[in-house]
């Protein structure tokens, strides 16, 4: 039996290192998180001390508890990855709970601290020392955090004034890598208020404010439990004193009264008539001697029962001290513990995303082909064609040139010495305006050449002239959008109206015509701002150096107008909407169809822009952009313009939008029957596959599909037949425009299954529970991504009410894009 035991611990090692190492390795090649390393060490230590031989129920429970605690790591860093969400919840970057601390380091309960305590000489003197050093240890603290935050602050100033100094000479079109380092010093700005934002939470939040209120209280409590324990003290040796004091007086009383005792007893057995009276006074003596014994004897006794009371109090005390005592000194080590959690966490929020920044400019920067700008430079002057020079050869006549010359002579002698005649006046003006007319004709030849060669430029040149006439109009361009058309070649256009409507172009006059406008301010009729109000392009308020519209009364800051996203409604502007967290039904009863405006007016201008965008919906915009734009959709609502917006902008909106909505477009009681389709979808593709969460990417093959498969997707098409108007409306929009993505794949690279990942927990979840994120949840992930996958490849299938026109405008817009 000894021998099997110790096989089996053996094989049982050799399988849980080779399990430690797979994960080992698969959380260093995804770049996960250090926790990773810390949960691996816990899993070790659990493994090195379990008890193979006694096989202990809550021995398996803790090691149990480990291996699922790795998973849950893995899986939400993975899900992370595949979302392209770098900065998003760190539940495990949480540090261990106290009863995980507990059961590892196997340390005292409160009650053990307690006796120990009570039953040791100086324990209570111990534990009030204890205090009175952590209070010491709070400030210490304190002082740390508050020196390491003039740090951060001082490096987030400098960082301001390099953004301020280096973005006019940096940021220069046609120069190489402006993209990567227009994005670079806006990373740089969106840092150094990332930091000043940290610092101000640290400062008056989370961490100096609360320890120091805690010290204060900290130090309150201990100075009142140490004067109890002092008073209850002195009292005990007060008692001690007169105890002493009461024994010293009763020893004396006896003493005497044996003297006066032995005296009369003397006197006594002496006897005779001269010594009646002597012994008469000794037997006097003798009584007063014994009466002072007894009291003292009595008092002596009153002390020793006070003392005794005294000195159960003092115990009674001692308890309610150490009691009290652990308690402070509990509150203080739970207000460190918070304080501590949220300065890392928020340390970690301001760091998680800098090595992605830093690889991504890395890995766009790889993909820069040199002289790639100045060609592009080159191209955008759209300079006329040198004409070409003829030299002749001319032979010389000495008769032909002295005739000119004394011609020449003589037309400059009549002219200096007399008048032009009134015929020789219009024969001289009249050869003029032929001059003229034909320099006009010359003209309007070559204008109407330039325009013949505008119409006959491909699309590429239109959206290259369409950047330069943003550009020349803002003074600005986006960094993304450059890199994009670098990298793409994705044909731009411009928005051309405001819910159909054309929008009208205002000249710019007043103390504004030098200002650069973006294109949706160009829509406002702007004068000086009247009164104070608040800018709906940063939201804050505006007191001077303000624009206010004169038809739609829209404030702004006057550096705000280059930036401005909200047209000119030509009536006044609403107030702020509620826009994101809204429940779907109010926003969808806002609109005819039943689809919210802002999913129209993302996926409208995605699919004017930006269809063969690589990595559409997998890469991220930048995160200030992407807040500001949201920002312009609660404020603007539909007079939202996009056409100057980065596309990765504009899809992280969408994302998030259907990402924060109480309730997804598949609601939540759909939600399990939609995993059972998925789940039984994969298992006809593969038998492994409703177990793995993997299978092979769907095709539609006609008449040739599976006919489980396509059982299995007449099933999905009844199941949404549940859905409300406005969320079917919704879906098929979504799922139509996600299939002409997906058309173009050999571009953009975003295939039904990948679109399926990027859209599959934003359009259903379960429904909320006790934890943030569950490990049953993170599993769905790929049953949720083929569901979207499904939607995609059997469009015309399940939305067969409307296949008919989405079928023809989607091969019409594939069969353009290709001639593009």
């Amino acid at each position: 039996s000894q021998d099997q035991e110790s096989v089996l611990h053996k094989m049982c090692c050799t399988h849980l290192n080779i399990y430690v190492l797979e994960q080992k390795e698969k959380l260093k090649s995804h770049h996960m998180t250090p926790l990773s390393n810390l949960l691996t060490t816990f899993f070790l230590s659990l493994t090195s001390g379990y008890h193979y031989e006694v096989c202990n129920e809550a021995d398996k429970k803790d090691f149990e508890k480990a291996i699922e605690t790795i998973a849950v790591a893995f899986s939400s860093n993975v899900s992370e990855l595949l979302m392209g969400e770098v900065d998003s919840s760190t539940l495990l970057s949480v540090l261990p709970s106290e009863k995980s601390r507990v059961s590892v380091c196997r340390s005292l309960s409160a009650e053990e601290v307690d006796i120990i305590l009570q039953r040791s000489e100086g324990g209570v003197d111990s534990a009030l020392t204890y205090a009175k050093t952590i209070s010491k240890y709070i400030k210490d603290l304190i002082g740390y955090v508050e020196k390491k935050l003039a740090l951060e602050l001082e490096f987030s100033k400098g960082l301001q004034r390099i953004y301020q100094s280096c973005k006019q000479t940096i940021t220069q079109p046609h120069m190489p890598f402006f993209s990567i380092y227009s994005l670079a010093l806006e990373q740089d700005l969106e840092q150094s208020s990332g930091m000043h934002q940290a610092a101000s939470t640290l400062q008056n939040q989370t961490f100096v404010m609360p320890l120091l209120l805690r010290k204060q209280e900290h130090e309150k409590k201990r100075k009142e439990i140490k004067e109890q324990w002092l008073k209850a003290k002195r009292k005990l040796m007060e008692c001690e004193a007169n105890l002493r004091r009461a024994k010293q007086v009763y020893m004396t009383r006896c003493e005497e009264y044996d003297k006066a005792r032995t005296a009369a007893n003397r006197a006594e057995e002496e006897g005779g008539s001269s010594t009646t009276k002597t012994v008469d006074k000794k037997k006097r003596l003798e009584e007063e001697a014994r009466n002072k014994a007894e009291e003292a004897e009595a008092t002596y006794r009153t002390c020793i029962a006070d003392a005794i009371t005294q000195h159960q109090e003092l115990e009674h005390m001692k308890v309610t001290v150490l009691r009290q005592i652990q308690e402070v000194i509990k509150q203080s080590d739970q207000t460190i513990r918070s304080a501590t959690i949220s300065y890392y966490q928020i340390m970690h929020m301001q760091t998680v995303a800098l090595p992605v920044h830093y690889q991504t400019l890395c890995e766009s920067s790889k993909l820069y082909d040199p002289g790639q700008q100045y060609a592009m430079h080159v191209k955008d002057l759209q300079m006329s064609e040198e004409p070409e020079t003829h030299y002749e050869f001319e032979a010389y006549s000495a008769s032909s040139i002295r005739a000119r010359a004394d011609s020449a002579n003589a037309d400059a002698q009549s002219s200096a010495e007399a008048p032009p005649t009134a015929g020789e006046t219009g024969d001289t003006s009249t050869s003029h305006k032929d001059e003229h007319k034909r320099g006009m004709c010359n003209d309007l030849f070559l204008l109407l050449i330039i325009k013949c060669n505008i119409k006959t430029c491909n699309n590429k040149d239109e959206g290259m002239i369409a950047k330069m006439a943003r550009t020349s109009s803002t003074g600005t361009m986006s960094s993304n959008e450059d890199a994009d058309e670098k990298d793409s070649n994705v044909t731009s256009f411009e928005t051309p109206n405001i819910n159909g409507i054309e929008p009208e172009i205002v000249v710019p006059t007043g103390p504004f015509r030098n200002v650069g406008l973006s294109k949706a301010a160009q829509t406002h009729k702007l004068r000086k701002l009247r009164s104070p109000s608040k800018c709906r392009e940063c939201d804050s308020y505006v007191y001077f150096q303000g624009a206010e519209c004169e038809e739609c009364f829209l404030a702004c800051h006057k550096r705000c107008l280059e930036t401005l996203a909200i047209q000119c409604g030509h009536k006044k502007l609403q107030g702020r909407l509620q826009l994101f967290g809204q429940d779907f039904s109010q926003v969808s009863g806002n609109s005819p169809d039943g689809i919210p405006f802002i999913i129209k007016k993302c996926i409208g201008e995605i699919e004017r822009r930006a269809l063969r965008m690589k990595g559409i919906y997998r890469v991220n915009g930048v995160k200030t952009r992407v807040e500001k734009l949201c920002q312009a959709f609660e404020n603007g609502k539909e007079l939202v313009e996009l056409s100057q917006s980065s596309p990765h902008d504009i899809s992280n909106v969408l994302k998030l939008y259907l990402r924060q909505l109480p309730e997804p477009i598949m609601p939540f009681r759909l939600y399990n029957s939609l995993m059972g389709l998925a789940k039984e979808s994969l298992a006809v593709m593969g038998p492994e596959g409703a177990e793995t969460g993997k299978g092979p990417d769907l095709v539609d093959l006609g008449p040739e599909t599976d006919p489980e498969l396509l059982a299995l997707v007449d099933r999905l098409k009844n199941l949404l037949k549940e859905l409300p108007r406005p969320n079917t409306a919704t879906l098929r929009y979504i799922a139509r425009h996600l299939r002409r993505i997906a058309e173009l794949e050999d571009d953009n690279k975003m295939s039904p299954s990948n679109l399926g990942i990027v859209f599959g927990p934003s359009l259903m979840r379960p429904r909320p529970t006790g934890a943030t994120v569950s490990l049953s949840s993170l599993v769905d992930y790929p049953y949720q991504a083929r569901i979207v996958e499904t939607l995609i490849v059997f469009y015309p299938a399940i939305f067969h009410s409307d296949s008919s026109r989405p079928a023809c405008a989607s091969s019409a817009r594939t069969q353009s894009l290709q001639q593009v």
